[in-house]
């Protein structure tokens, strides 16, 4: 249950950086940048769900000891990259470390939800790439 404690929090984490983003974005593309912030919340919300509830199906607790720092004010740009960094950086953690770990467990069901996360964060990366060019 750890590593799924562990992305559950990581999860949650990058959730409210979303949300932070969502709600202090400021200039030219602000309308679109404020649409995408909430569509990719929105996303998380359901995948961070799914997460909490596999830990129940597998009789584990789930679990949050979340903390987002304020970083003060930050600008559309850096606000992309530092999201899109967050995306990658957990997409690659999923990759390398959760899905073997749960393949050898013999465990499909898991492997499947965290397959599709990884998906998720690698076309929220995308977008928030693309956004920023």
């Amino acid at each position: 249950m750890k590593t799924l404690n562990t992305l559950l929090n990581d999860e949650l984490t990058l959730y409210l950086q979303t949300w932070n983003a969502h709600w202090n974005v400021e200039g030219p593309h602000f309308a679109a940048l404020h649409d995408l912030f909430a569509q990719q919340y929105g996303e998380l919300a359901g995948l961070i769900d799914e997460i909490a509830e596999r830990i129940r199906a597998l009789d584990g607790r789930a679990g949050t000891r979340v903390s987002v720092e304020q970083t003060g004010a930050a600008s559309a740009a850096e606000m992309l990259k530092a999201l899109e960094q967050a995306h990658t950086s957990l997409s690659q953690k999923i990759r390398q470390h959760a899905i073997p770990e749960f393949e050898q467990a013999g465990d499909p069901g898991t492997v499947d939800l965290l397959t599709r996360i990884v998906q998720f964060h690698d076309k929220a990366a995308w977008m928030l790439r693309a956004s920023g060019r």
